[in-house]
C-alpha cells in the first residue's frame, strides 16, 4: 500500500468499521567483537547482550547472520507499531544500547520500512 492512501479497514463486531494502520521496520547491524578468540567466545558475548535488550527494552532480536564467523555477527531487530515517529525513537535506543556494550563495535548497520 502506498503511503498516504487509503488505510485498510477492519471489521470489530457490531461496532463501526475503524481504520487500521500498522507500521513495521526492520533494522539489521553488523557487530565486530575483537575479544572474541573461538565461537564459543563471541557466542557468550552475544547471548549476553541480546538477553540484555530483550530484557530491557523488549526487543524482538536475533542474530541472524555470520553464525560461524568468530568476529562478526549480523543481529537484526523488527519493530511493530501504530506511529512512526515511537519506532524511530525505538529503534535509536536499539542502536545506542547495542553500541553501548564496548565488546561489540557497530560495523554498520541497515534500517526498512516494510
Amino acid at each position: 500500500m502506498a503511503p498516504g492512501g487509503p488505510l485498510p479497514v477492519r471489521s470489530v463486531g457490531r461496532q463501526e468499521e475503524i481504520a487500521v494502520a500498522a507500521h513495521v521496520g526492520l533494522l539489521t547491524i553488523v557487530l565486530r567483537i575483537e575479544c572474541a578468540d573461538s565461537l564459543k567466545d563471541k557466542r557468550h558475548v552475544l547471548k549476553g547482550l541480546l538477553e540484555r535488550a530483550r530484557r530491557d527494552l523488549h526487543l524482538s532480536i536475533a542474530e541472524v547472520g555470520f553464525q560461524n564467523h568468530i568476529r562478526l555477527a549480523e543481529v537484526a531487530v523488527a519493530f511493530v507499531g501504530s506511529n512512526r515517529r515511537t519506532i524511530e525513537r525505538a529503534k535509536e535506543a536499539a542502536i545506542a544500547f547495542l553500541e553501548s556494550d564496548p565488546r561489540a563495535i557497530n560495523d554498520g548497520c541497515t534500517w526498512e520500512w516494510l
